[in-house]
């Protein structure tokens, strides 16, 4: 993109970060803390393409493994994929509940004390969230300049928007070999009967990062015919694919995609599921039961 073009954007993504500041300022000031249950908030910088969610469902279990009781996971309501998502992943773990809100801190407030812990997917912006332990994953530096905001770049608040979270991970893509406290990858490609490609695929997906999507598809062994990229949560995604179902093609979809498929879609044989795989190291999850225990709950 040349200076003249992204000149616009830029001045939009000003504009944007003055009126993020204002509402913060007058609608998400901090609120109060919680008094029974141990609050987590997982985000990131980034609008999108973080791995959140299914950080959040490996955060659980390994809550769970530490010894929490009831956990609560909130997700926002306009997110219904992610919610479901989410419950299919937790639907075989005991005194779990996934609950979808237009509002977290006042769930959380109602929730308090009626779980152990409450998990906040993605409410890295919700500033009224007090008294949180922050899990902060970072591709990449944390954003300094307005130019890096939406819509001229790829995040939705700077670092000065923030005090410094409890535990910042650095993620990458399993295949890429970097350094990393989380990776991400392809565990396995398969429709809901169990079984495996016959040929190459097209890729179909609804997400805010579908690079990284078809990076990690293509690092697992699939050669795609071609990738079909639609903006998160689009409501086109199931028209498109039954289209593409008609037309005879296998297509491999992501698991938030997947979630919100109707039942006849989701157990179609051509449809298949890119199951994503979080591996974390050691060290972090030394730092997250260390965090967990300063809470002394």
């Amino acid at each position: 993109m040349n200076t003249l073009t992204r000149f616009p954007l830029t001045c939009l993504a000003a504009c944007y970060h003055a009126a993020y500041r204002l509402h913060h300022r007058l609608c998400l000031k901090p609120g109060q803390p919680l008094q029974n249950s141990s609050l987590y908030v997982i985000g990131s910088f980034r609008i999108g393409g973080a791995g959140k969610s299914p950080f959040t469902a490996w955060f659980v279990r390994f809550l769970r493994e530490q010894g929490a009781g009831r956990i609560a996971v909130l997700c926002h309501a306009k997110a219904r994929d992610e919610a479901q998502m989410l419950r299919q992943r937790l639907a075989q773990l005991p005194q779990v509940q996934v609950f979808s809100t237009g509002n977290r801190y006042r769930t959380a407030h109602e929730l308090d004390g009626e779980f152990d812990a409450i998990v906040c997917d993605d409410g890295f912006e919700d500033t009224r969230l007090s008294g949180a332990i922050v899990i902060r994953l970072d591709w990449e530096d944390p954003p300094v300049h307005t130019e890096s905001l939406v819509p001229a770049g790829m995040f939705r608040s700077m670092a000065t928007d923030h005090a410094a979270p409890a535990i910042a991970l650095r993620c990458a893509s399993t295949h890429t070999g970097a350094d990393a406290d989380v990776t991400f990858g392809i565990a396995g490609i398969e429709n809901a009967a169990g079984n495996s490609l016959s040929r190459d695929p097209v890729l179909l997906c609804g997400i805010a990062d579908p690079s990284r999507f078809a990076s990690d598809v293509a690092a697992s062994g699939i050669r795609a015919t071609r990738t079909i990229a639609l903006r998160d949560h689009d409501r086109r995604l199931r028209r498109i694919l039954e289209a593409l179902l008609r037309d005879g093609e296998q297509v491999v979809i992501t698991e938030k995609d997947f979630a919100r498929l109707p039942p006849e879609l989701q157990n179609e044989h051509a449809v298949f599921i890119a199951r994503q795989r979080v591996l974390v190291s050691d060290s972090a999850k030394n730092a997250l039961i260390a965090a967990r225990a300063n809470t002394g709950r």
